[in-house]
């Protein structure tokens, strides 16, 4: 299976070379997006986690220390 990039405007195919990335504004507008404005946007598949403040050790129900390491191992496991 093949992909064409086709320009309706142009009635033309277009090489991938040509083709870039944008956002389409409501009112019809295209506003380009570069490689350098999409490393700079907040995405969750970055896999950063940003730690805020610990609790103390006493204000955990020691039945949800199971849970909290099966989460802790699943994310390093991701990274």
């Amino acid at each position: 299976m093949q992909h064409r990039r086709l320009c309706e405007a142009e009635d033309r195919e277009i090489p991938y070379e040509e083709v870039g990335r944008g956002w389409e504004l409501p009112e019809g507008r295209l506003v380009p997006l570069t490689d350098q404005d999409l490393a700079r946007l907040p995405l969750a598949t970055r896999h950063v986690v940003e730690v805020l403040r610990f609790v103390p050790g006493q204000a955990i129900d020691p039945i949800s220390y199971s849970r909290l390491y099966a989460l802790l191992v699943e994310a390093l496991a991701r990274t």
